[in-house]
């Protein structure tokens, strides 16, 4: 009978830390599944071309039992001869602070660069504060404003982007469509 009640205390206990993250990161649900967008690039990021004719996809995904979101991404040029850059952020809830985290790494051309992050739940949308480094010493903070605009639609733009310690101008916002 001890027994018994051990194994249900711990299977509770699990279920009870899976559900914790799975709370926390339920805002970025309506992320999960398949994205598209052609856009021209944007070449503040350096290793990035500037006016480049690109399509960009992107990949929103549960791992882990639905403990972390996994978001990858890929862009090529329109003729998909050229890969423009790819990448990858970790969404995950920190047990210290009780927020959500991100990890980066990816490359833009040929420039490897890593970084981390927060989210700030906000009213009609999430800002993903965000801070990379190169591989060349190149530092970058900046926001990514995240809006869902319908189910098959979300809206991102990079905001308050400072790299080097200069500012730089907003990016336009970016309309990504649903593909899957």
């Amino acid at each position: 009978m001890k027994k018994i009640l051990l194994i249900v205390m711990f299977i509770s206990g699990v279920l009870y830390a899976q559900n914790e993250a799975y709370d926390a990161l339920n805002v970025l649900e309506p992320l999960i599944g398949k994205w598209q967008i052609k856009e021209m690039s944007y070449g503040f990021f350096e290793g990035l071309p500037d006016n480049t004719e690109m399509v960009t996809s992107n990949e929103y995904k549960w791992i882990t039992e639905k403990s972390a979101i996994l978001e990858t991404w890929e862009a090529y040029t329109t003729d998909g001869k050229q890969k423009i850059n790819h990448g990858s952020i970790l969404y995950y809830l920190d047990p210290a602070t009780k927020s959500i985290r991100t990890k980066h790494f990816g490359y833009d051309g040929k420039v490897y660069w890593t970084g981390n992050g927060r989210i700030e739940n906000r009213k009609n949308s999430l800002a993903v504060h965000i801070e990379e480094l190169t591989i060349n010493g190149t530092h970058t903070a900046y926001t990514n404003e995240i809006r869902i605009i319908n189910n098959d639609t979300y809206q991102s733009q990079f905001v308050n982007i400072n790299q080097g310690g200069k500012p730089i101008e907003d990016h336009p916002n970016r309309n990504f469509k649903r593909v899957k």
